[in-house]
């Protein structure tokens, strides 16, 4: 299998990894096939390191889902298909993620078949006063000092804050599933990538709230548009089997 890393994620396909039946994460679909899918956060830092490189360092964050919508194209015995489906959570779900967790938040289940494509979206929301994303981690400035750092993304139910994940054959191939073959999608957000959009300097110059550097619509506003500019054009995830 591949691996194609992103601006805001990546995803793989790998062996299914299942979990426990007392917190197994809901299943959303039908079908014999079930696509565990997962969040975790991708980072580089080695924990054990002495010395953290000047920069953005982000160690933990969550997002709040509202509805997974999910479309299939390919054959069967029945011929060529197309199927939607879409799934509203009872309660908004937040899904907490660190660079360590890579356990499954959620299932899809699909029917055996040979896809020509698989594609899922994922709606976030604002909810409860608490923002679609939300990111802790740490700034180390040029002189070695460093301050926490917060960003929250508010994202006022706009669509513009939606993963979507596109599942594709190698060279527009045909890929099969059957309940023998079930898939896991790990999505990796690489948050720190997002603040390529503003300088060492930007950072080290940004307002401090009780020592502490946040970046969200109302403050450091400049940061937090540039940062939300990257974010909305990267959240498009293509994944390709071979």
């Amino acid at each position: 299998m591949k691996r194609y890393p992103l601006i805001a994620a990546v995803a793989t396909m790998i062996g299914f990894a299942s979990c426990s039946e007392e917190n197994d994460p809901i299943a959303i679909g039908d079908g014999d096939v079930q696509m565990a899918v997962g969040v975790k956060l991708a980072n580089s830092f080695n924990p054990n390191s002495r010395i953290l490189e000047e920069g953005v360092q982000i160690n933990s964050g969550f997002i709040q889902v509202k509805e997974i919508e999910l479309e299939v194209e390919g054959e069967d015995d029945n011929g060529r298909f197309e199927r939607e489906i879409e799934y509203s959570f009872p309660e908004i779900k937040k899904i907490n993620f660190d660079q360590f967790s890579s356990d499954a938040d959620f299932f899809i289940n699909i029917a055996s078949g040979t896809y020509e494509e698989i594609e899922f979206e994922v709606d976030l929301i604002d909810h409860r006063n608490e923002p679609s994303i939300y990111l802790e981690g740490t700034f180390t400035k040029s002189d070695g000092s460093s301050v926490p750092l917060r960003l929250e993304v508010y994202g006022d139910d706009d669509d513009d804050l939606d993963f979507e994940l596109e599942l594709e054959g190698d060279d527009d191939e045909l890929f099969f599933f059957d309940g023998s073959n079930n898939p896991f999608a790990l999505m990796e957000i690489d948050a720190s990538n997002w603040f390529l959009a503003v300088s060492t300097g930007d950072l080290e110059d940004a307002e401090l709230t009780d020592g502490v550097l946040v970046i969200s619509r109302d403050q450091n506003k400049d940061i937090y548009n540039r940062i939300l500019e990257r974010i909305e054009n990267s959240l498009d995830i293509e994944l390709e089997l071979d």
